[in-house]
């Protein structure tokens, strides 16, 4: 730099312009400036968890109470059934469900990030969602045709509730990556409440059976997406929808289904012993079994809420902050999983003969079995924040859900054949810790452990290198 001589004057500094001389001390001030954007959701992250662990402290007893409703008035054929049946329905609706995060990642980038830009993703979204949803219940309809414990017209009830459950998912993962936390809360509500409303009346008041459980969870799939799309009209209207088959959303379509299909394998990977449970000891023991089954999953509320409520900061944060940031949630959601294990493990067996009566005295110890891996599995959501949403990398998520559910598969058979339901849940608890495994160490793989963080990877590359080669 050459210095100033003697008796030159000194730098002016214009506070209305960007010049001044390279040797000024103090930058320029200019009130013109255009200051950084704000994250979504960054200063309100410990509001945000608390108002979510608030809604989810709703939405949990809520879908318990379902169950217990279910287990008094279907018994455990009539509660299997009714698990069955949704399972199906629940397979599709991950895969396709998906698409309002895909939308979410996109926001990443300048080029979709003000209202102006984000209501055509929002309209590609939500038609998409619409058309596949509606191709889903076709198939729904026929798998049950295909399976006796099932049948046509029990599938045919469960298939309706497809479309509106993947347009309101879709519809929620937009609101998230927005951080319209209180909006997304409430839609989250709706779905449990009305159920369990539904079943009440139908079930309950009106004797009800398998199908008017059904009807009731269908029915409330239908308000729920009624209320998702009045929620985030405003990113969605004047609605002029455009191409569905344009190269935008063929890029959602694809980062979509491969988040989609990470979902399905997990879902399949912590269900696959269902199947196997149903096909040796009948459909008695998946309803007995499913008690313990979604009250160990019930434990992953806190992890479900931190990984809610991230999701905006880590997707616009800086690399080095989003890895940060991932690391302190992943600490907190082991220490709260483990604690509410904790308190499941104490209450359980007084709580379901309580709660159930005998008939379902089985799931006690399943569910003592269960609890170790569902706490391993619980910050799972959290990295899959990370790997899928942030970094466009659905793969490497996909890699921790393919090797839970193939040791899932692999080690059922065997322990269900020779302990049942306990074995059945085995089974689950260590695929849950193989498939928590993998995510951890791809985590850090990627985000290069303690020697720092890599670059992120722009969409280009990240929303479709991914779908045709492992990198």
């Amino acid at each position: 730099m050459r210095a100033l001589a003697p008796g030159a004057p000194l730098p002016t500094i214009d506070a209305t312009s960007n010049e001044t001389a390279s040797t000024g001390a103090t930058p320029p001030v200019n009130p013109e400036l255009v200051r950084a954007p704000e994250v979504p959701g960054a200063k309100k992250l410990g509001s945000n968890v608390f108002e979510i662990l608030v809604f989810r402290g709703l939405s949990t007893p809520l879908a318990l109470l379902i169950v217990i409703l279910q287990g008094r008035f279907l018994e455990p054929s009539g509660r299997g059934r009714f698990v069955l049946a949704v399972l199906t329905v629940s397979i599709f609706s991950r895969l396709l469900s998906q698409l309002g995060v895909a939308v979410a990642n996109h926001m990443s980038q300048r080029e979709w990030d003000t209202p102006p830009e984000l209501r055509p993703l929002a309209q590609r979204a939500l038609g998409i969602a619409l058309g596949l949803g509606l191709l889903g219940s076709a198939a729904i309809i026929g798998i049950g045709e295909l399976t006796p414990s099932v049948g046509g017209r029990t599938a045919a009830i469960a298939a309706t509730a497809l479309a509106p459950n993947v347009i309101w998912q879709t519809a929620s993962g937009i609101l998230l990556g927005l951080a319209r936390i209180r909006a997304w809360n409430y839609v989250q509500l709706a779905s449990p409440l009305l159920t369990v409303i539904g079943t009440v009346v139908l079930v309950v008041a009106l004797g009800g059976q398998v199908h008017a459980a059904l009807a009731a969870w269908t029915g409330a799939h239908v308000v729920t997406a009624a209320l998702a799309l009045y929620l985030t009209r405003d990113l969605w209207l004047p609605l002029r929808m455009p191409s569905l088959v344009d190269g935008v959303s063929q890029t959602l379509v694809r980062l979509a289904l491969a988040m989609g299909a990470l979902q399905v394998i997990a879902l399949i990977g912590y269900r696959a012993e269902l199947f196997v449970l149903e096909a040796i000891d009948g459909v008695d023991a998946v309803g007995i079994y499913s008690i313990a089954n979604q009250a160990a999953e019930s434990m992953w509320l806190m992890a479900a809420a931190i990984a809610t409520a991230i999701t905006a900061p880590v997707v616009r944060e800086k690399e080095q902050d989003a890895v940060a940031l991932i690391r302190r949630s992943l600490l907190k959601s082991l220490l709260y999983t483990a604690g509410a294990g904790a308190v499941v493990a104490i209450t359980a067996p007084f709580v379901i003969r309580f709660a159930l009566g005998d008939a379902f005295r089985g799931a006690r110890t399943p569910l003592l079995l269960l609890l170790p891996g569902a706490i391993a599995y619980a910050p799972v959501q959290i990295l899959v924040v990370y790997l899928s949403v942030r970094r466009g990398r659905p793969r490497l998520s996909l890699a921790a859900g393919l090797v839970a559910m193939v040791v899932t598969i692999a080690a059922s058979v065997p322990l269900i054949s020779a302990f049942g339901a306990s074995g059945a849940a085995g089974a689950s608890a260590i695929g849950y810790a193989c498939g928590a495994l993998v995510a951890w160490l791809l985590f850090l793989r990627l985000s290069n452990g303690p020697a720092g963080p890599r670059r992120r990877e722009p969409l280009g590359v990240a929303g479709s290198a991914p779908f045709g080669c492992v990198r």
